[in-house]
C-alpha cells in the first residue's frame, strides 16, 4: 500500500525551505530511504549477509535480532576475526547492484541534484548522489569523514588544498563512509560507538589552524552550524538519524536548533505513535516532520520549486 504523506503536525514550512535552497544555505542529509527500493534496507541487507554466512559456515546466528545491521556486522567481524570483513561484503553487494533511473525527475537523488547546492551530506554507502549530480552537469567531489586516526593520517582529501565546495563543484560528503573506500564505512556497533565518541570530541573543539586536517573539514562544520538541515529518507528510529542528532545537531545551541527541518519516511507505526514522535522531536529539536517516502517528499518539493 502506498504511503500517504501527512503534515498535520509540524508541517513543512515550504516557503522558508525553498528560500534557503535558492540562497544556497541548505544542506540535505540523504538516508537509506532515498535509495529504496533500488537497494535493500538495512534489515534486508543484514538478513542477506547472515544467510550467506550461515550457508558457508553452517553456524546459525546466535542472537535474536537478525534485522539489526550493526549487530550483524559486529557478529561477522568477531567470528571472522576481521573488522573489515562485513564492510567488504556490503561494498561488493552494493557496488554490483542496480542503480536508479537518474533521468526520472522524481527520483530522489536526481531531484536533490537539480537544486545545485554546494554541500550534500549522506549516511549512505552508495554513490547514487554523486552519479545524479554528474548527470545534471556539475562536477561533484566525493569525500568522507576521517573518523579513525588511520583514515585521518592515511587518506588524502580534496579539502587539503583549501578547496571549497560550490554549486558548480559540489561535495557529496559521506559521514559513514562509502564503498569506494570500504574501511571508511561505519558498519558495526563498535564502529558506531567510535564514530560517536570521536565526533563528539571534534565538535567540542575548534581547530586553531585552518589547514589542520580534521574529521569534519571546516567548510562542512560551518555549513552544519549555519545552514538549514534537510533530512531526506530517514525514519525516526533509524540508527543513522539518531547518531547524527546526538553528534552533530545535539552540539548546536538551542537557538540554532530551531532552524533545522527533518523529513522522514513513514513506516508501519500506528498514527498515534507517529503523532507522539512528531510532537517529541518538534518539542526537543524544533524538527518538522513530513510523513511519506523520500520520493513523496522530493516530488512535492520539485512541484513547489517550479511553481514558486
Amino acid at each position: 500500500m502506498p504511503l500517504t504523506p501527512r503534515t498535520n503536525v509540524g508541517a513543512v514550512p515550504w516557503t522558508d525551505l525553498l528560500t534557503k535552497i535558492r540562497q544556497k544555505e541548505c544542506v540535505p542529509f540523504i538516508g537509506a530511504g532515498a535509495s529504496f527500493p533500488t537497494l535493500p534496507r538495512g534489515a534486508d541487507l543484514a538478513e542477506q549477509l547472515l544467510q550467506e554466512d550461515e550457508a558457508e559456515s553452517r553456524k546459525p546466528y546466535p542472537l535474536a535480532d537478525r534485522g539489526d545491521l550493526a549487530k550483524v556486522c559486529q557478529y561477522l567481524a568477531v567470528t571472522h576475526g576481521d573488522s573489515s570483513w562485513p564492510k567488504r561484503k556490503i561494498a561488493d553487494r552494493l557496488s554490483s547492484g542496480k542503480t536508479p533511473d537518474f533521468d526520472d525527475p522524481g527520483e530522489p537523488h536526481r531531484a536533490l541534484a537539480n537544486l545545485r547546492l554546494p554541500i550534500y551530506m549522506t549516511t549512505n554507502y552508495d554513490d547514487f548522489l554523486f552519479q545524479a549530480l554528474t548527470r545534471v552537469g556539475v562536477k561533484p567531489r566525493q569525500e568522507f569523514a576521517r573518523w579513525t586516526r588511520a583514515l585521518l593520517e592515511d587518506e588524502s582529501s580534496s579539502f587539503d588544498d583549501s578547496w571549497r565546495p560550490s554549486p558548480e563543484e559540489p561535495v557529496v560528503f559521506h559521514l559513514h563512509g562509502h564503498t569506494g573506500v570500504y574501511r571508511s564505512m561505519v558498519a558495526s556497533e563498535d564502529d558506531y560507538l567510535d564514530f560517536l565518541v570521536n565526533m563528539s570530541k571534534e565538535i567540542a573543539r575548534t581547530p586553531r589552524d585552518p589547514s589542520e586536517r580534521t574529521m569534519l573539514p571546516l567548510p562542512i562544520r560551518k555549513a552544519v552550524r549555519n545552514y538549514r538541515l534537510l533530512f531526506v529518507g530517514y525514519g525516526l528510529a533509524d540508527v543513522n538519524f539518531r547518531v547524527i542528532l546526538r553528534s552533530l545537531v545535539g552540539s548546536l545551541e538551542q537557538s540554532a536548533r530551531q532552524l533545522h527541518l527533518s523529513i522522514q519516511y513513514s513506516g508501519s507505526s500506528p498514527e498515534e505513535l507517529e503523532n507522539y514522535l512528531e510532537e517529541y522531536f518538534r518539542w526537543t529539536l524544533q524538527l518538522n516532520v513530513f510523513w511519506g517516502s523520500a520520493r513523496d517528499f522530493t516530488q512535492e518539493m520539485a512541484r513547489r520549486w517550479t511553481t514558486q
